[in-house]
């Protein structure tokens, strides 16, 4: 090819690609591509009643973890006097049993 020729198409063909380029990128972020559905859910009925039936899951399960966090407590405390019972009497045999043997 022609040196004058390339010298001439050079600036042409680079500015052309930066343009093309820079028109992608637009249609990406700013027109109907791609990136602006992820940024803009639609929020439709549908997804609104989806909300507030999760939200209403999560306090109903929230209630029961607290529900049973309390009956855990009770079981822990329980637990606790029984321990502190057995160690109490541990050496002596049970009265019960003591008096049968004669």
């Amino acid at each position: 090819m022609d040196p004058i020729l390339v010298d001439l198409l050079e600036p042409a063909v680079v500015f052309a690609t930066l343009l093309g380029t820079a028109f992608g990128v637009k249609l990406l972020i700013w027109g109907k591509g791609p990136i602006k559905k992820v940024r803009q859910p639609e929020v439709t009925a549908e997804l609104s009643d989806r909300v507030s039936e999760l939200e209403e899951r999560l306090e109903q399960s929230n209630d029961v973890i607290a529900h049973q966090a309390e009956l855990l407590d009770e079981v822990i405390e329980r637990v606790d006097f029984s321990e502190r019972l057995l160690a109490r009497y541990k050496d002596e045999p049970p009265k019960g049993l003591a008096g049968s043997d004669s």
